[in-house]
């Protein structure tokens, strides 16, 4: 339910608060959509008006985004961020992406890894394409210390694993 204002000193408008946070009108409304940025307050005339403390909201979606969340894992996030109260099954939510992110990075570090030393390296064991994913790949586990699978396969950052360029074509 729209909450109607009259009196909307110290609050913004759409463009106002878009100007502050570094980001266009349309975008403040589709968060609005997602439900990452709670329902704006309105004139008396229907004019979206905002509440300073919107601008933490949007830097916090910012933020992690520039982290790699979607924008649908940004929302469950957001309220923890700014230090709001959620359900214990929200935190357990929240916990849940962040940690899949840090999987996520953590292989990702591991290829930027074998990737730096391969290019460092002329006869390194793993080459650039099968790094990058670019030979043959098969589903399999990755492994965190960085080494390549028991059958040659290396880990590429979805998980997946690349068989590593025989160099017979």
């Amino acid at each position: 339910m729209t909450k109607t204002v009259g009196d909307t000193a110290g609050l913004l408008s759409i463009g106002q608060l878009a100007k502050d946070a570094g980001v266009s009108s349309r975008t403040i409304r589709y968060y609005e959509e997602l439900g990452i940025l709670p329902e704006p307050r309105r004139s008396p005339g229907g004019t979206r008006k905002y509440p300073r403390e919107y601008r933490g909201y949007i830097e916090i979606a910012l933020t992690l985004r520039d982290l790699g969340f979607r924008l649908e894992e940004v929302k469950p996030l957001t309220r923890l961020a700014l230090g709001r109260s959620v359900s214990a099954g929200q935190r357990e939510t929240a916990a849940s992406l962040v940690q899949d992110r840090i999987d996520s990075l953590a292989r990702q570090v591991t290829v930027l890894r074998r990737l730096h030393d391969s290019v460092r390296t002329p006869d390194a064991v793993a080459a650039v394409p099968a790094i990058l994913g670019s030979a043959a790949l098969t589903a399999g586990p990755m492994r965190d210390d960085g080494a390549a699978e028991p059958d040659g396969r290396v880990a590429v950052p979805d998980g997946r694993a690349a068989v590593p360029d025989d160099g017979a074509a």
